[in-house]
């Protein structure tokens, strides 16, 4: 009975599929509204490494590696001077180049030719090389065409450049882009003939303001010590099938924002935003099936993006300690095959790990690759899957709120896009629901206008045989004659005659200070209502994460240093001011703040894109308007004339910068005054 009951149990096990799920090795981030990253499902999960070929051979310090149309895979193993061949299924098929090569760390294929750059002897600066192979797949047979030497051409000749190929990606014209070490001016791009054509795709020239400013006094003085910019050399390239040429740069960058990848045409035209979230330290890129773009960097992050640049996922990672499927300690190249796998080069490891979309991930690319072809309301489902695995992925409902409004469904549609601050398409969905009210409704605004002014008329002329509103007429008086009231009004003065303005508060003492602080409390309002209902098409901030008190200091902060300022330059320039008349009078010249920007607050909700020329005027008309009305108020406060007004507020404003980093380093001192104190406070507790 025993036996009987083992027997059925072996049974039933082995007749049992047995599976091992195994946890992920890395974790999956995505940016959220903040363009911060947050945890995701997994898009990817490593299932395979390939760390031995033929009969239990290893990498050797490969530098990079080639997916060609048909899957197979070809790998530039450095250290041994060889090329690696795999077919689709990772099969080792052969090696070849052992007797060309010197250090190759650079291929690409294309029309069974493969491109091999060769980096070339270390001690000799002339023997970097591209050769090219011709590959004959029925036969499994490799052929050298030739072995190009650097392009005999003048300007490399002149400048007596150093030839040192690490990277290549060919077009289909067979012209050749060439990362050379070291070259700062761009790719190199060399027909198929050998010759060079002009370098491309440079990195711009970086510099602070004070670099600028020394180049424009200087010039091309040769006495005068200056610093040469140099901008960072492209380190890798990848070219795709519709022609865009893509390059990574390591360098650096702020806050996790920079350039360092980039997709350019064939002029030169970078297609990605300069502040698009990148990492210092790229070493690779490669496309995938549905343009969407991966940057690898050297500790084994992978930056996945949309053919846009909008990020999706930073996933993988680096390997601390024991070496794990999935993370990596140098890694070096990335490529992708047809079915959605990532393989990833890692040179320290010497193996290549093999990473496949999940679900989540394979559903995000299938959505994607509908969004990209304009199939918006196809794409509905699958973005509306993702939102299920995760519902504050920016992309999905920015598709979901197309697919809305391909269908009219524009309110749904400008929901979805304020979630995702799509802010082109939110202005188009907003658009077509204004019309539509509009349209709906225009007869009621019509009629509503048409009755206001027949009940003014009529108003109006009851009030002239009876004078029922004489009493309200008086009440408004008396509130006019009241000081403060009065005061006010002597401010807006500035925007009739500010030459009279500045004259009543200097000599007369029109407005008294009290006043003038109610007067700052009515612009603190007014901003602070223009930073809270600004529409989202006219504002770049996120009210969830502005600290109030900080943009209050952004205005309060140059209003005082400016109102000292002024008064201390205009002491030693002999201005006849006081520092109240300087206070007062600035105040008053900030009169179109307070008069412009609660329209622009109100129209900043009704307009959208093809109207944002009428903000961006008022906008413009406020600034010139202050500018004018304060240069006015320092002329005539302290009886300057116009040179005499200029080089006052040229000083002025050298005095606002010497009075705020005088303030930083006080409370720097202060701050370590306070902290030493502290310290020693802490020390006699602890002793005592």
């Amino acid at each position: 009975m025993r036996k009987m009951m083992i027997f059925v149990l072996l049974s039933i096990l082995l007749s049992t599929p047995f599976v091992v799920h195994a946890e992920s090795s890395f974790v999956t981030r995505t940016p959220n509204r903040y363009d911060e990253l947050t945890v995701t499902k997994d898009a990817y999960e490593p299932v395979e490494e390939i760390r031995t070929f033929g009969i239990n051979q290893r990498f050797n310090e490969a530098k990079d590696m080639f997916v060609d149309d048909m899957d197979w895979l070809y790998v530039a193993n450095t250290k041994d001077q060889e090329i690696l061949i795999f077919d689709e299924a990772n099969d080792f098929v052969l090696s070849f180049g052992s007797d060309v090569l010197m250090s190759p760390t650079g291929l690409f294929v294309r029309d069974h030719v493969i491109y091999v750059a060769d980096y070339g002897a270390p001690e000799d600066n002339q023997s970097g090389r591209i050769h090219r192979f011709a590959f004959d797949r029925e036969t499994l047979s490799v052929t050298l065409i030739d072995s190009l030497p650097r392009p005999d051409s003048p300007v490399l000749r002149i400048n007596d450049f150093v030839y040192r190929p690490q990277k290549i990606a060919v077009d289909e014209n067979l012209t050749m882009y060439v990362v050379s070490e070291g070259s700062y001016n761009g790719l190199l791009m060399i027909n198929d003939e050998n010759r060079f054509l002009s370098f491309f795709a440079p990195n711009p020239v970086r510099g602070s303001l004070m670099d600028y400013v020394l180049q424009f006094l200087y010039g091309n003085n040769e006495n005068a010590r200056l610093t040469k910019k140099i901008p960072p050399s492209v380190s890798n390239v990848h070219l795709d099938g519709s022609g865009y040429i893509y390059t990574v740069t390591q360098t650096t960058i702020e806050d996790g924002f920079g350039d360092t990848l980039k997709k350019v045409n064939i002029g030169g035209i970078n297609f990605y935003p300069t502040d698009m979230i990148a990492a210092e330290d790229f070493v690779a890129v490669a496309t995938g099936h549905v343009e969407n773009v991966y940057a690898l960097t050297r500790a084994g992050f992978v930056f996945e993006y949309d053919r846009e640049g909008t990020l999706l996922f930073v996933f993988a990672g680096s390997a601390q300690g024991t070496s794990r499927l999935g993370l990596f300690k140098n890694a070096s190249s990335i490529a992708t095959r047809s079915n959605g796998d990532l393989l990833i080069l890692d040179q320290a490891n010497n193996n290549i790990h093999v990473l496949r979309p999940t679900h989540f991930g394979q559903v995000v690319h299938e959505a994607l690759g509908l969004y990209n072809q304009g199939k918006y309301v196809e794409s509905q489902v699958l973005w509306e899957e993702v939102m299920r695995y995760n519902a504050l992925f920016d992309l999905a409902h920015k598709g979901v709120g197309l697919s809305y409004y391909m269908q009219g469904d524009f309110e749904q549609a400008m929901e979805k896009f304020l979630i995702s601050e799509s802010k082109t398409e939110y202005s188009n969905a907003y658009w077509e629901v204004r019309n539509v009210y509009l349209l709906s409704h225009a007869g009621l605004f019509m009629v509503g206008v048409l009755l206001l002014s027949i009940g003014l008329m009529i108003v109006g002329g009851i009030d002239r045989r009876t004078a029922f509103l004489n009493p309200l007429r008086s009440s408004v008086q008396k509130i006019g004659r009241r000081p403060m009231v009065r005061e006010l009004g002597a401010l807006f003065y500035f925007v009739k005659n500010p030459a009279d303005a500045c004259y009543e508060v200097k000599v007369r003492d029109a407005v008294r200070i009290r006043t003038a602080v109610i007067y700052i409390g009515l612009l603190v309002l007014v901003y602070t209502i223009h930073l809270l209902f600004t529409g989202l098409l006219f504002t770049d901030r996120v009210l969830e994460r502005t600290v109030y008190t900080e943009e209050l200091m952004k205005v309060l902060i140059p209003f005082v240093s400016f109102v000292l300022g002024n008064y201390l330059v205009s002491s030693l320039m002999d201005g006849e001011g006081t520092l109240k008349a300087v206070f007062v009078n600035t105040l008053g010249a900030l009169v179109p703040v307070l008069i412009i920007l609660p329209v622009m607050t109100v129209l900043s909700n009704v307009l959208t894109y093809n109207e944002a020329f009428l903000y961006q005027f008022l906008l413009v008309a406020m600034i010139i308007w202050t500018t004018v009305l304060i240069f006015f108020a320092i002329k005539e406060t302290h009886h300057y004339t116009i040179r005499e007004t200029v080089y006052n507020i040229l000083l002025t404003a050298l005095m606002m910068v010497v009075m705020i980093l005088a303030s930083i380093m006080v409370y720097f001192m202060v701050r370590q005054v306070i902290d030493f104190i502290g310290d020693l406070m802490k020390e006699a507790i602890i002793r005592g």
